[in-house]
C-alpha cells in the first residue's frame, strides 16, 4: 500500500476528528449560551462589560426577583452583572433593538436575593409604548445588577439592549419629580411653569382635571434646535388620545373641549420625539380652562376669593389661591391651592 494511506492510521484521523468537531461544537454551543442569553438567576447573573449592544433571551426564563418596578414585575426575568465605565449616568435602553414589550431595573450590585429599592426602573420612554429606556447615576468601576424581562403576562422574546452615557444627568430636576409614570402624573390646574425639565429616559406626566363642557388649552413652549420635545393628553392612563402636540417647531400646543358628560381627570405626558439626538430640554409650561385638583374626584370648590385680581407678580399674572374640599370641621378635608406664582420663592 505504498503511496496510499493506511486504513488504520486514517481511522484515527477519523476518530480524531469527529471527536474535534464534537468538541467544537459543544464549545461553540456553550459559549453562544454564556454570551446572547443573560442568566435566569440573579444569584449566576452573567457578567458584561461596555457599552453593548447585548443580546438577550428571556423565552425559558422565569421570575427571580421582587415587584419593586412602582409594584410591577420584571416578568421572565434575566439577569446581567455590569461595570459602569465612567462616573456621571448611563441610559439602559431597548429602542428599536427587540419587538418585546420589556422592564427594565438597575440595582447598586448585592447578594441576591436583591433586598434594595431599585436605582431605576421602568417600562417605557421610547416614545408610542413601546420598548423601555431608563437612566441612573453611576460610579466608575461599581458593578450594578441589570434585571431584564417582559412588561406584559405570556410574552417572551428575544434582542438585544444598550448603555449610552447621559450627557443630562447633571441637569437639576425640577419641582415635579418623579412624575416619570402616567401613574405618579403630578397633579394640576390652570397656571404657568418655567424652566421644566424633560429628558429622553425620564418623560414628565401630569393630571389635568376638566369639567363637562369646559375647553383646557395645555401650552409648552421651547426652542426646538435643543431636543424636539412633544405633547399627548389621554383621557386615563393607558386610555385614548384626546390631543397631539407633535409639530417639528418650537412650541406645541393642545385643545380640548369635554363633551363627555362627565367630569375627566386627564393625563399629559411631555416626551421626547424618539428619533431625536437629544437627551434632555428645558420647557415652560401653561394650563387654561382647567378645573382646580381633585375636582373630578367628587369634591368642589368652597369658600370666597377677596382682592381679586391681585396685583401681578414676576411672571407677569395675577396669582389666584382656590380652596377645595369639605367646608365641615369634622370632614378635616380642605386643600388650598396657589396658582400663577412665581417658581421656589417665598410666599406669604
Amino acid at each position: 500500500m505504498a503511496g496510499g494511506i493506511h486504513p488504520t492510521t486514517s481511522l484515527s484521523k477519523g476518530i480524531l476528528m469527529n471527536r474535534a468537531l464534537a468538541l467544537l461544537g459543544a464549545f461553540v454551543a456553550t459559549t453562544g449560551a454564556l454570551c446572547a442569553q443573560g442568566s435566569d438567576d440573579c444569584a449566576n447573573a452573567q457578567v458584561i462589560a461596555g457599552l453593548g449592544p447585548f443580546a438577550f433571551d428571556n423565552t425559558a426564563a422565569t421570575k427571580d426577583g421582587p415587584n419593586d418596578c412602582d409594584g410591577q414585575p420584571a416578568r421572565k426575568d434575566v439577569w446581567y452583572r455590569w461595570t459602569a465605565p465612567a462616573n456621571g449616568g448611563y441610559i439602559l435602553s431597548t429602542c428599536a433593538l427587540t419587538t418585546l414589550l420589556t422592564r427594565l431595573v438597575v440595582y447598586d450590585f448585592q447578594a441576591c436575593p436583591v433586598s434594595t429599592p431599585p436605582l431605576m426602573c421602568g417600562a417605557d420612554g421610547c416614545g408610542g409604548g413601546s420598548q423601555a429606556r431608563i437612566s441612573f447615576p453611576t460610579v466608575a468601576g461599581q458593578d450594578y445588577l441589570i434585571r431584564l424581562g417582559s412588561k406584559n403576562f405570556g410574552q417572551s422574546g428575544t434582542g438585544m439592549f444598550e448603555f449610552i452615557f447621559d450627557p443630562c444627568w447633571q441637569l437639576n430636576d425640577d419641582q415635579f419629580e418623579e412624575n416619570d409614570t402616567c401613574d405618579q402624573a403630578a397633579p394640576i390646574s390652570d397656571g404657568f411653569w418655567p424652566g421644566l425639565l424633560s429628558r429622553k429616559a425620564d418623560q414628565d406626566w401630569f393630571s389635568i382635571d376638566v369639567v363637562d363642557g369646559a375647553t383646557v388649552q395645555i401650552d409648552i413652549f421651547f426652542t426646538h434646535a435643543i431636543g424636539d420635545l412633544d405633547m399627548v393628553l389621554y383621557n386615563a392612563c393607558g386610555g385614548g388620545t384626546l390631543g397631539v402636540g407633535g409639530s417639528g417647531s418650537d412650541d406645541e400646543t393642545i385643545s380640548w373641549t369635554n363633551n363627555t358628560g362627565a367630569c375627566v381627570t386627564t393625563k399629559l405626558t411631555v416626551t421626547f420625539f424618539p428619533p431625536d439626538p437629544a437627551e434632555c430640554n428645558n420647557y415652560d409650561l401653561q394650563v387654561q380652562g382647567s378645573s382646580p385638583v381633585g375636582t373630578c374626584s367628587g369634591g368642589s370648590d368652597i369658600g370666597t376669593n377677596y382682592c381679586t385680581p391681585s396685583v401681578p407678580n414676576s411672571t407677569g399674572q395675577s396669582a389666584t389661591i382656590s380652596a377645595f374640599g369639605s367646608d365641615m370641621v369634622a370632614d378635616n378635608d380642605v386643600t388650598l391651592t396657589a396658582d400663577l406664582l412665581p417658581a421656589n420663592q417665598f410666599g406669604m
